[in-house]
C-alpha cells in the first residue's frame, strides 16, 4: 500500500483530479504568492466554500461575486521585524482564488463569515436553478 501526502504544491498541481471541480472550476491562482487551502460543498439551494485563512481580520480579506464568479483575495502581511527566524512557514504575501460556477448565483443573497481562521462563504443559487420534484399521477 502507498500513502501519498499531498501538499499544497501537489494539490495545486493535481487540480484535475479533485472531484467536485466540475462544479467550481479553479480558473486561477492569478498573482498568487500564498496557497489557501478551500473545500467546495454543494447543498440543495446553495454553494459553501471554506477557506482557511488564519491571522487575518474581516477587513483584510474582499470578496467579489459577478454573475456566477467569485473571487475572494487578500494579503497575510508580515508582522515582525528584524527577528532572527530559524524556521518560517506562516504565509507572507498576497492570495486570489478565482471559481466559476456552473449554476447562476444569487449574489444579493450571498453572505461570509469569519471565526478562528476560518472564512464561511454561502453563495445561494438562484430559485430558477434549484430542482423541481413533480408527482407523477396515474388515472
Amino acid at each position: 500500500m502507498m500513502t501519498m501526502y499531498l501538499t499544497p504544491y501537489r494539490r495545486a498541481v493535481n487540480r484535475h483530479n479533485v472531484p467536485g471541480d466540475q462544479i467550481a472550476r479553479n480558473i486561477g491562482n492569478i498573482n498568487s504568492d500564498v496557497h489557501v487551502p478551500m473545500d467546495i460543498t454543494d447543498e440543495k439551494d446553495a454553494f459553501v466554500i471554506y477557506a482557511t485563512l488564519p491571522g487575518l481580520t474581516a477587513e483584510e480579506i474582499d470578496i467579489e461575486i459577478v454573475n456566477n464568479t467569485v473571487d475572494i483575495h487578500g494579503e497575510f502581511k508580515k508582522k515582525e521585524d528584524n527577528i532572527n527566524y530559524l524556521r518560517k512557514e506562516r504565509p507572507v504575501g498576497t492570495f486570489h482564488r478565482n471559481f466559476q460556477f456552473d449554476t447562476k448565483l444569487d449574489a444579493e443573497k450571498a453572505n461570509a463569515g469569519l471565526e478562528n481562521g476560518l472564512l464561511i462563504l454561502r453563495l445561494p443559487k438562484v430559485e430558477e436553478a434549484l430542482p423541481i420534484s413533480i408527482k407523477v399521477k396515474t388515472k
